[in-house]
């Protein structure tokens, strides 16, 4: 009995680690992405600024 209900708190513990990295993995997915469409838009502005 008290092995299952040890099993129950590691499935849900686990799936709660796996929630958060979902979570994390589309931050990180989202200022990766900002952080390249910065600086292309920087360096779009450069090169347009020097025509």
């Amino acid at each position: 009995m008290k092995a299952t209900k040890l099993n129950k708190k590691e499935e849900v513990q686990h799936e709660q680690v796996q929630e958060t990295s979902k979570v994390g993995t589309w931050i990180s997915v989202g200022i990766l992405g900002a952080v390249i469409l910065g600086t292309y838009f920087l360096l779009y502005g450069l090169y347009m600024a020097r025509l």
